[in-house]
């Protein structure tokens, strides 16, 4: 019987060896152009008008949202290797957040940045972090509108300035606008769902799952995480805002890290390819080159 898929697979081969890199290419270029002037809705459209060409925005595969233990992927016979050392790392990432959350501090960030400000002057483990933010948000669809990651002539005990900013995530602004101090967030009851109207659960399971990647990187990358983690610390003040009671926010939280660290673990070489873009320096285009060519377009 003739093989019928083996002229597709070699065709599609060919087109990504030429047509396809240059229409990605072309289509890079101009979200640069758009995102430089300003107009980030354009280049959103721009990403999702080239789905055939940037096959990776919005495609990460994700663990159901019940699902929030290893054990529970397991049981709904999804492909998961490696269960026990796996579990152990999201039991270590897990217990670094809570240790975060209970030497808090009030938030004092700008913008909508997620961005890692402590200690940590070992460029490879900040920029493992930062990369993490970027991949994590490129690949379920929130497009990096820009990064910095000021490295050089960086001394021992210097602060670090290095962030990733996204398109979609200007509520950030907005609630800074609201929560004046952590002290009010305190005297919000539990379990209101008054603001949650304000921000769907689509994008907050989005916004949770990109602010915890950067630390889900250091600890795949290098078995634990340094720094005070400021963007846990975000995500918890929103959790806070949405009124989400400690067992509600704590599956929030559990889950985010589970997902994330599926997507990352699944594609180490996009992750390490961007490392090395972002170290020097090129465009949001650049950088999403670098993702998609290095994709494991498979098993996304």
């Amino acid at each position: 019987m003739m093989n019928l898929s083996c002229p597709s697979r070699v065709a599609v081969g060919e087109e990504g060896g030429g047509v396809v890199k240059r229409r990605r290419a072309a289509a890079l270029r101009r979200v640069d152009r758009e995102l430089a002037k300003g107009n980030l809705k354009l280049a959103v459209n721009l990403v999702k008008q080239n789905a055939s060409a940037l096959r990776g925005f919005s495609a990460a595969k994700q663990v159901p949202r019940r699902v929030s233990s290893v054990e529970e992927l397991k049981l709904l016979n999804l492909s998961v290797t490696e269960t026990s050392a796996l579990q152990s790392l999201l039991d270590s990432i897990l217990f670094s957040i809570q240790t975060t959350l209970k030497s808090q501090s009030s938030v004092t960030s700008e913008d909508n940045d997620l961005y890692l400000e402590d200690d940590i002057v070992d460029r490879k483990q900040v920029m493992e972090h930062e990369a993490g933010h970027f991949l994590v948000g490129y690949l379920l669809g929130v497009l990096p509108k820009q990064y910095k990651c000021c490295m050089e002539d960086v001394k021992q005990d210097e602060v670090v300035d290095a962030s990733v900013k996204f398109v979609g995530f200007e509520f950030l602004t907005e609630l800074e606008d609201v929560v004046v101090s952590e002290k009010q967030l305190h005297k919000v009851k539990p379990g209101s769902r008054a603001n949650r109207s304000k921000l769907s659960s689509t994008l907050l399971c989005k916004f949770a799952c990109v602010i915890v990647g950067g630390l889900v990187a250091e600890h795949l990358v290098f078995g634990y995480s340094k720094g005070h983690h400021e963007d846990v610390e975000k995500l918890d003040i929103v959790l806070k805002w949405l009124q989400f009671t400690e067992d509600e926010a704590h599956t929030v939280m559990r889950w985010a890290v589970l997902n994330t660290l599926l997507i990352l673990r699944r594609h180490g070489e996009a992750r390490a390819a961007l490392v090395e873009a972002m170290a020097q320096g090129r465009s949001i285009g650049n950088c999403i080159d670098m993702i998609e060519t290095n994709l494991n377009h498979l098993d996304i």
